[in-house]
């Protein structure tokens, strides 16, 4: 549980009752960035105490008996809740919901327990090929960057850069070279350009954390024969990264836009518009995208990297260790 001032505790909690929704015992839990940003306060919960928690997958306990899951099924959990009537959700974008009941781990009760209510609607059967951490941080990571590789249109013979090699931008490693893009990967450590590498991509380039990325721009430039990259998706999400991705960029480019931080994108317009740059920003995912991540998965071309498994007890240095940039891919929460 998330207390005010940025304590996680673990503690006993009543169990949920369903009220009409299914109840899924917890098998896995991904640790993601965004923790930070509720530990750290730049997202405020609705309240305190807050279960945190929005990559889970493992078994149906219980479920209506009108759902299309069953007790014993093994699932993943779509996290967002929409209201099921407006235009987004019915054209299957319900991370766009104009009216939504919440999202689990940001609104709603998260992951991060033993047993999870959520919609039946929600729950997303997982091959047996796929295992329960991998379904988990397909929740969020996964199809997260299926979403905006859709929204961006990214596709065979794109140039990709991907800048921020952690457990999201493994995934978009993996979905552009899907895709039929080639892949350059940022990294902050030698060691995460390799695993960048070793999931797809065909070119790295290192920057030391606290390095500057004012030279970024040259050398994309020299690894795409002076065009540029067609896509730059950012997942550091600080002023000078966003500057270097939109000067990272061929005429016509895109900047997908999915980390950010507490800095803003400033750029005079003038660095948009002469190559007619588009910046495209990806919020979430609908369950199409978390049906596509785990058919990738399921075909062999979408793996996870685990850097740690924890206990549910461990929870506070999974995020410790998050804070302190020692993750190399994901910590995942195991029962």
């Amino acid at each position: 549980m998330l207390y005010e001032g940025g304590e996680v505790r673990v503690e006993e909690t009543p169990e949920p009752m369903p009220d009409g929704w299914a109840l899924v015992s917890s098998r896995a839990a991904g640790v993601c960035g965004t923790e930070l940003h509720f530990v750290e306060g730049m997202i405020p919960p609705p309240g305190y105490p807050f279960l945190l928690g929005h990559e889970s997958a493992g078994v149906v306990i219980e479920a209506p008996a009108d759902a299309a899951v069953r007790e014993g099924d093994r699932v993943a959990v779509y996290n967002f809740v929409g209201c099921g009537r407006c235009r987004w959700c019915r054209s299957g974008r319900e991370s766009l919901c104009v009216e939504p009941t919440g999202q689990l781990g940001f609104s709603l009760p998260g992951g991060f327990a033993d047993v999870v209510r959520v919609p039946a609607a929600n729950l997303i059967p997982l091959p047996e090929g796929v295992s329960f951490e991998t379904g988990a941080i397909l929740s969020c990571s996964g199809m997260s960057v299926v979403h905006a590789s859709r929204l961006a249109g990214i596709g065979l013979g794109d140039t990709v850069v991907v800048d921020g090699i952690g457990g999201v931008g493994l995934m978009a490693v993996q979905v552009a070279v899907a895709a039929g893009a080639s892949v350059v990967a940022v990294a902050d450590t030698d060691e995460k350009a390799e695993l960048a590498r070793e999931v797809g991509a065909s070119e790295t380039v290192v920057l030391e954390r606290g390095e500057s990325y004012d030279g970024l721009p040259d050398r994309i430039k020299e690894l795409t024969g002076g065009a540029g990259a067609d896509h730059y998706v950012e997942l550091v999400g600080t002023e000078q990264t966003f500057r270097a991705g939109i000067r990272s960029l061929a005429r016509g480019g895109k900047l997908v836009i999915i980390g950010y931080t507490d800095q803003h994108l400033n750029v005079h317009p003038i660095e948009l518009i002469l190559s007619e740059i588009q910046v495209v920003t990806s919020v979430a995912a609908s369950k199409r995208d978390l049906e596509t991540a785990i058919d990738l998965a399921a075909a062999g071309r979408l793996r996870v990297t685990v850097d740690t498994r924890y206990s549910l007890d461990e929870i506070g240095t999974a995020i410790e260790r998050l804070k302190a940039r020692q993750v190399r891919g994901r910590n995942v929460v195991v029962w």
